[in-house]
């Protein structure tokens, strides 16, 4: 049931979650969302489980990358728990040769000239136990939440917006309704470099035909824009909107540029990660702050929040990297997601820092799941 199901009355609100990119960062955003769920559940003094479906409290689900993963199985009513169990077991077998920065980059550069970094095999497997073989179409008839994932297609270099079926004024959405969950979520996870293109089949194409994608990270790593043109498309006229967008926790990466630093060769700029990395983090900042200006002037009842971010100490931001698996790494995502569960409470409960009432509007009266399947059962065998 998906949140609009559970309001009464022409003045429901349409509900959409907004995920951003970030790698193996993507621990922490699970993190805080499954740690928000618990807290608002126990406030509300909601039947205690340790596991609630906050997908079914959105009417669409937006993520690009790693949130690309996040928001296929929200939408799919996966567990958070099976997500985060996911970046804490696989992590290291996904991610087997770091980029690192300096000296290291310009080496991790010449060992993969020819080829990513990383075999796209422990991924997918991975994705694969979680979400079976389910397609696009199947989920969203199963589950009826909308979901949106960035891409870019390569062969054209334009972006490609994998949708659910959820236009239901025009019956215009059914070019992806045949393309399996985990396709889509490789489509949009395959970093530069770091992951190799996706290749996929296009659905009932005669002539075997595939499409190649790349990273959605690199137009979109924060869709929030993506999701509030959704919403203002797909809302009823007059609905009102309701937006919560939630970063991955991009430490700061500013310096002191000198005049022989400006002079930025392959190793100043790790190989090229550098610059995706640049890139990735200027538009998440950029995107906020388009998507909270157009929230204002749409003529529109829309409220927009993007969850607190933890501050990350100066000296552990070298461990977030998009790439770095290592224990440091996911010891550090968890403390800060904590961090960051206390902080947006304080914000919705308390108001301060600074008031965001709308946070808990976004959890209230989650459902816990209902008894779970027999264990290795996949999303799309119980479709």
């Amino acid at each position: 049931m998906t949140c609009s199901e559970g309001d009464s009355g022409s003045s429901k609100p349409y509900r959409v979650l907004s995920l951003d990119g970030g790698g193996i960062r993507g621990l922490y955003t699970a993190l805080l969302l499954k740690g928000l769920s618990n807290r608002f559940a126990a406030n509300q003094r909601l039947a205690a489980t340790a596991s609630y479906d906050l997908g079914a409290q959105f009417d669409l689900v937006v993520g690009t990358s790693t949130g690309a993963i996040l928001a296929t199985a929200l939408a799919a009513g996966v567990p958070l728990e099976r997500v985060i169990e996911l970046y804490r077991q696989k992590a290291r077998t996904i991610f087997t040769d770091p980029a690192g920065e300096g000296v290291r980059a310009g080496w991790w550069a010449v060992r993969h000239l020819r080829r990513a970094a990383n075999d796209p095999s422990p991924l997918e497997d991975a994705l694969s136990a979680v979400l079976g073989e389910e397609t696009v179409a199947q989920m969203y008839a199963r589950r009826g939440i909308a979901l949106c994932v960035p891409s870019v297609n390569v062969e054209t270099n334009k972006s490609w917006v994998f949708k659910t079926p959820h236009d239901k004024r025009t019956n215009r959405l059914n070019r992806d309704n045949d393309y399996r969950l985990v396709d889509v979520c490789m489509a949009s996870t395959a970093a530069p470099m770091v992951l190799p293109l996706r290749g996929i089949a296009s659905p009932g194409d005669k002539e075997g035909a595939v499409n190649w994608f790349t990273d959605g990270g690199l137009w979109a790593n924060n869709p929030s824009l993506v999701a509030m043109t959704e919403a203002l498309s797909m809302s009823e006229p007059g609905q009102p909107i309701e937006l919560m967008s939630v970063s991955t926790c991009p430490p700061f990466k500013g310096c002191t540029i000198t005049e022989a630093g400006a002079n930025r060769g392959t190793i100043g700029w790790q190989a090229g990660v550098g610059i995706v990395q640049v890139a990735l983090d200027a538009q998440s900042y950029a995107y906020d702050y388009v998507t909270r200006t157009v929230a204002q002037h749409t003529g529109r009842d829309v409220g927009y929040v993007r969850l607190i971010d933890a501050d990350v100490p100066a000296a552990d931001a070298v461990h977030l990297a998009l790439d770095n698996p290592s224990p440091n790494a996911l010891d550090l995502l968890s403390r800060l997601a904590r961090d960051a569960v206390d902080l947006n409470m304080s914000a919705a409960t308390a108001g301060s820092p600074p008031p965001q009432p709308l946070i808990a509007k976004f959890f209230a009266n989650i459902k816990p799941f209902p008894a779970q399947p027999t264990e290795g059962a996949e999303i799309g065998q119980r479709a």
